[in-house]
């Protein structure tokens, strides 16, 4: 009787454990992916589509799967933008539209955490010096060689994530 009460307590053991949460490890983030294409979540039918704002965006995340990661974001046309001119032959309107454009360049350096399904990036440095030091806190989710984030956050108005193709 105590045989048989050890193999059910045993299985039930088993069972719970494999039902519990799946265990990510920082081994699964670990090398460089390719920004596939931003998605926005319709608030009304709860799906997700290609977001059209951000459309055309290029970009890169590298994990090096020790708790570190560098992320570059860039908006159609940044790698291509004349930067031959000099600041001094430009009049006030187009040093502002100059200074837009690079801060729409997007990178930040971070450590970051694993817990469950999210990860948090804790940034060490990035374009925006107001941002060094405060986290960013994503959702996760692994589909074959696609990575995909969900910001906690709103992004302009909006809740996206981004879809990343390992390298």
């Amino acid at each position: 009787m105590k045989s048989l009460t050890l193999r059910i307590l045993l299985f039930a053991v088993l069972t719970l454990l494999r039902c519990g949460p799946k265990q990510h490890s920082n081994e699964q983030f670990h090398g460089m992916w390719k920004l596939d294409k931003f998605e926005a979540l319709d608030t009304l039918t709860e799906t997700w589509s290609d977001d059209s704002v951000w459309a055309k965006w290029t970009g890169y995340i590298l994990y090096d799967g020790q708790g570190h990661m560098g992320v570059h974001l860039s908006p159609p046309g940044y790698k291509d933008f004349d930067t031959n001119k000099s600041i001094d032959s430009l009049s006030d309107s187009e040093v502002k539209i100059l200074a837009q454009f690079y801060k729409s360049n997007f990178v930040y350096f971070a450590d970051y955490a694993l817990t469950d399904t999210t990860i948090e990036h804790k940034r060490l440095s990035a374009t925006d010096p107001t941002t060094w030091g405060r986290s960013l806190t994503r959702d996760f989710d692994f589909k074959g060689d696609t990575l995909v984030l969900t910001a906690h956050e709103r992004i302009g108005g909006q809740k996206l994530r981004l879809r990343w193709i390992k390298l």
